[in-house]
């Protein structure tokens, strides 16, 4: 816990919503959230949700019976103002301890994530050839006062002139697209913020990750002991649970430690050379079973880059990597792509149905349905059972991403009704597909020029159960 002396005598607790109902007036109290525009706290790209930091208010408002606010603010100085005039309880997200300045009493929440300032550059520039190389023009920063002092700090310890880190405070998009127009040699962000927008920018590299470790937490205002006391039986409550080990899958567990350019460029250069003589059936299988069309896209890319001859060792065959027995099932020709298309997805849809049993949410029970897919739906079946042995709920995909790996020991696979699978496999393949369908929904909302035939194929498919599901929580 952070103390500094109050010396501003400000006595107000948190801010009521009135209204005037039975002759009194009666209220919602409201959480004041003071922080700038990110990517964990206001989600634009992902097609999983609000957004991770906004989830979790959710829940503690709804646990509270309360509702919250957000209070924009340029940079975490402002932020800090805010709480300091009264205006806001709460700081949320990357930012430093609190000034000397503030004169409030403030708790410092647990730690919920780890990341690191990584220096990048537009990839038609050279990087970092010695370390002073850093300090030799401006470096763009986002509005987070710890990039700046990371930078000096980096400085100080090169024995290196500081005299470059000027830089005004700007959010990720604006940096990106300075860096991207080659306005600038480098920038220095947060790396858990930029692994999000990576994969939209792929002029742009990282030139060096700095040692420093930083924390996201919560900060708030001590001024009201009962909201003190509920924000800290709600991280105590939520770490232990497991809930926000979940949460943080649903939002970032698919990202890739390193993003593979080359693999993203040949995911848009396959897209725009295959995916239009596939854009009607793949409409007309949207509309048919409710699914998001990008996730059809996205399965259809995984299985076989949109190869209609695509054939695996394993005798699968097709756009989808149907098998023989599937294709007789559903009365398709595997080998006919736009009857691929049309079978895949219906199967896609009947695996999905047969998972009502487990009482999963609509995004898991996707999750699931896809593991299900690759592997059978025997051997998720197995590994839901044994999920339940080792003391999980086996409704969980982050449990699944665990348990999937031991079947392939004899140890494990031993009681299991369909025997070995090679689980590592499986949760690859649902990560693939959990990531390809992140940057095909980005591009869509960025409006990338390669994203047209992405935007046509989403608004002629219409609302699917899978958009309408991506804002539900994990909760």
């Amino acid at each position: 816990m952070v103390v500094l002396t109050v010396s501003l005598l400000v006595l107000v607790e948190l801010v009521f919503v009135m209204q005037w109902q039975d002759g009194r007036f009666s209220g919602e109290p409201v959480l004041r959230v003071a922080a700038p525009e990110n990517e964990w706290l206001d989600s634009e790209l992902t097609p999983y949700g609000i957004g991770f930091e906004k989830e979790l208010l959710d829940r503690f408002c709804a646990k509270n019976k309360m509702s919250w606010t957000w209070i924009k603010t340029r940079n975490w100085a402002e932020a800090w103002e805010e709480v300091r005039k009264g205006r806001a309880d709460m700081v949320i997200g990357l930012g430093s301890e609190p000034p000397n300045t503030l004169e409030i009493k403030m708790t410092v929440g647990p730690v919920y994530a780890h990341t690191r300032p990584v220096l990048i550059y537009n990839n038609k520039r050279f990087g970092v050839g010695k370390d002073c190389d850093i300090f030799e023009r401006p470096v763009l920063l986002t509005a987070s006062n710890v990039m700046a002092d990371s930078l000096r700090q980096k400085a100080l310890e090169l024995d290196c002139s500081p005299r470059s880190v000027v830089s005004a405070d700007l959010s990720m998009t604006p940096l990106l697209d300075t860096l991207d127009r080659n306005q600038a040699r480098f920038a220095l962000v947060d790396q858990r913020r930029f692994a999000l927008w990576q994969p939209f920018y792929h002029k742009i590299k990282t030139a060096k990750t700095l040692d420093r470790e930083l924390e996201y937490r919560w900060y708030w205002s001590e001024r009201s002991p009962a909201l003190n006391e509920s924000l800290h039986r709600f991280w105590t409550d939520i770490q232990a649970n497991g809930r926000l080990a979940s949460l943080y899958d649903k939002y970032f567990g698919f990202l890739p430690e390193k993003t593979d350019h080359f693999e993203i460029y040949h995911l848009l250069k396959t897209l725009d050379e295959k995916l239009p003589a596939y854009r009607k059936a793949i409409i007309k299988a949207a509309k048919r079973t409710g699914i998001d069309p990008l996730l059809l896209v996205a399965v259809i890319y995984q299985e076989s880059h949109f190869d209609a001859e695509a054939r695996s060792s394993t005798g699968v065959r097709g756009l989808m990597q149907i098998t023989t027995a599937t294709a007789e099932h559903l009365g398709v020709d595997r080998k006919d792509p736009f009857e691929s298309i049309e079978g895949g997805s219906r199967y896609l849809r009947n695996l999905y149905r047969e998972l009502g049993d487990l009482g999963l949410d609509t995004e898991t029970r996707w999750l699931f349905t896809l593991a299900s897919y690759n592997r059978g739906p025997g051997h998720l079946r197995d590994a839901v059972a044994l999920a339940k042995r080792l003391g999980g709920t086996g409704r969980a995909w982050l449990e699944m991403k665990t348990v999937f790996p031991k079947l392939n020991y004899e140890r494990y696979y031993k009681d299991a009704k369909y025997g070995y699978t090679n689980g590592l496999e499986v949760v690859d393949y649902v990560e693939r597909i959990r990531y390809y369908r992140y940057i095909l929904h980005g591009l869509v909302i960025l409006a990338r020029p390669e994203a047209q035939e992405l935007t046509s194929l989403v608004a002629a498919s219409g609302p699917s159960l899978l958009v309408a599901a991506s804002s539900q929580s994990i909760f």
